[in-house]
């Protein structure tokens, strides 16, 4: 299965559609789906195109629609805030009349301080990632689902290191990038995003006893420190809750220094059968 990683990157550079409005193509999936991690990713570059020289703090994504991988998507951005160490650009992402997405980002400047307070989970103790099988990047790239299909989930490699199927159902992966990424921390960022919001289904996934008919309800990433993508990092999952249809996941990101990378929530839904 070879590396979609260079379309990724591709549909990451954007066309200028107005002053503040970017238009983004899209990847090929089954039914035509546009998939959560893809297009967020897509709304956080949009929007740091309006905050040059600034980089991503944090960003919070509600899923409002599917829309149709086949055609393109506008990225309108309205810059809500700009002060000396944040900017807060609200992003709305459509095709046609219909809203598929809205994004609140956040931008931050480097601001040294003398009174800086650093601190950070512990690293787990897991086996490295050289020590362990290659696998299929996502459930729905497994054998027994959609070999191949997924354009989207093809870009990066992964190793498991355990996933439980009880409650929280907690998985630790490593993951990097199947190939060179440009050293650009805005677009490092995204990265980290799109991975972070593709594989968080899983723990959700894994309590249900496997993929399931579901969607991103909504997504947020709150960034600690600058990912290394020329090196494995270690993403910790669980689902540590769910009411009725709704289910939670949360995620830490650590590079292999152990450094943390990023914290990570989201919620899926799973609609009951139609009948």
């Amino acid at each position: 299965m070879s590396s979609s990683l260079a379309d990724v990157l591709a549909t990451l550079q954007f066309e200028r559609a107005g002053e503040m409005s970017f238009l983004g193509r899209q990847l090929p999936a089954p039914a035509n789906h546009i998939l959560g991690g893809h297009i967020s990713a897509q709304a956080l570059l949009a929007a740091s195109l309006t905050a040059p020289d600034r980089t991503p703090h944090s960003v919070h994504t509600y899923f409002l629609r599917p829309g149709d991988s086949r055609l393109p998507v506008i990225f309108d951005v309205v810059a809500l805030q700009e002060g000396r160490t944040f900017s807060a650009r609200r992003v709305t992402a459509r095709q046609g009349d219909e809203v598929l997405l809205e994004a609140m980002s956040s931008f931050t400047a480097a601001t040294p301080s003398a009174e800086a307070v650093d601190y950070q989970p512990t690293v787990p103790e897991v086996p490295q990632p050289e020590s362990l099988p290659r696998v299929a990047p996502h459930f729905a790239e497994a054998e027994d689902t959609t070999p191949g299909q997924w354009a989207s989930l093809r870009w990066f490699e992964r190793r498991t290191v355990d996933a439980d199927t009880e409650p929280p159902a907690r998985s630790r992966i490593w993951w990097r990038p199947d190939g060179a990424v440009p050293d650009e921390p805005v677009l490092t960022a995204a990265l980290v995003a799109y991975l972070s919001a593709v594989t968080l289904t899983e723990p959700a996934y894994a309590v249900r006893g496997g993929v399931s008919v579901s969607a991103q309800r909504d997504h947020s990433v709150w960034f600690h420190a600058a990912a290394d993508l020329t090196d494995w990092l270690l993403y910790e999952q669980s689902s540590p809750s769910s009411t009725a249809t709704l289910a939670l996941a949360s995620g830490t990101m650590f590079n292999r220094t152990g450094r943390l990378v990023c914290t990570v929530r989201q919620e899926m839904y799973f609609p009951p059968p139609r009948r």
